[in-house]
């Protein structure tokens, strides 16, 4: 595996990462949100990464033995609506209640948004330190050889 697979692995972490950020953010935006433009209830997003044509096991060992060149495995992205119900909360005095006095809110579990934020934090940060190592593996690569 040669420094720019290690590059493209490491910005493809952090831009799976960044989006991860995004829609825990945008969540947490819309935890208290009754209806939208169109009147509808917001639904959670999430994330969901899939590889394309993901190689076979054999394929990815010969790369690492000496064969054919490993390259990174490209990735499917997805940002998709969660199905869940909303929540009901009675508030009869709310302008959004229903007949029987419940109000419609979308299920985001705050808490559960935070250690997200938290746990993508933490991703992020260890795909800049192996971005920083393989840069840095770079470098001193460059300068075998060189008589000082």
């Amino acid at each position: 595996m040669n420094a720019f697979s290690a590059f493209d692995i490491s910005a493809t972490g952090m831009n799976v990462e960044r989006m991860r950020l995004d829609v825990a953010a945008y969540n947490l935006a819309n935890a208290q949100t009754t209806a939208g433009p169109d009147g509808a209830t917001f639904t959670p997003l999430r994330v969901v990464a899939r590889p394309l044509g993901a190689p076979d096991f054999d394929a990815l060992l010969a790369g690492h033995l000496g064969g054919p060149t490993f390259s990174p495995m490209p990735l499917d992205v997805q940002v998709e609506r969660m199905q869940t119900a909303p929540r009901l909360v009675y508030d009869p005095g709310h302008p959004d209640a229903d007949a029987r006095g419940f109000v419609a809110y979308p299920a985001v579990n705050p808490v559960s948004e935070m250690i997200q934020l938290i746990t993508v934090t933490r991703a992020y940060e260890a795909n800049v330190r192996a971005l920083n190592a393989a840069k840095t593996m770079a470098l001193k690569a460059l300068e075998i050889g060189n008589d000082k």
